[in-house]
């Protein structure tokens, strides 16, 4: 007696059939998550005055970002080591807040919560300053308080020492000076 374990029977024109419409899906899907990412950094490129289409090709794109950021092309690659790509990516991201003149909590969100943060950063009122990556002071915007008083040396933007600055000597009432 020849009882059959299933009565499904599956032929070959309707595998590849599924098979090739889960791969258009995937293909449509990637099409329009990717379209949606260069629209979100189109903003950014053009901030810092880079062409926009620059934002919707792989890789350049990566690229384009590191260099707005003030770090080498070859960063990119250092994305694909696991585990220390991830330390490299928020690196990254931190220069490229900085770049616009956001501090850590910003990359924070640029970690978290990239669906928001980049679209603020792209079409929000932050302004480029330049690439970030490199250097030891903040740029603060018009209004905000300097983090260096009046008499005190302003650090360098090029990052090379300066001089402190002399200051006069001081007129004592026994009419003896000092410094």
């Amino acid at each position: 007696m020849n009882i059959p374990l299933s009565s499904y029977s599956s032929s070959g024109a309707d595998s590849a059939l599924a098979v090739g419409l889960g791969l258009l899906f995937m293909v449509i899907y990637f099409a329009v998550i990717f379209a949606i990412v260069g629209v979100l950094y189109m903003g950014i490129f053009t901030k810092a005055g880079r062409p926009a289409w620059g934002a919707f090709v792989p890789i350049y794109n990566g690229i384009k970002l590191l260099e707005i950021a003030g770090r080498p092309w070859y960063w990119y690659l250092l994305f694909f080591i696991p585990f220390a790509g991830i330390y490299f990516s928020i690196v990254a991201l931190n220069d490229l807040a900085k770049s616009f003149g956001k501090d850590a909590g910003y990359t924070v969100g640029l970690v978290l919560l990239p669906v928001v943060f980049v679209p603020m950063l792209s079409y929000g009122s932050a302004r480029y300053l330049g690439p970030a990556a490199g250097q030891q002071f903040v740029a603060y915007p018009q209004g905000y308080a300097q983090p260096y008083p009046q008499g005190y040396a302003q650090p360098n933007p090029q990052g090379y020492a300066q001089a402190p600055m002399q200051q006069p000597p001081v007129q004592q009432p026994d009419g003896q000076q000092y410094r």
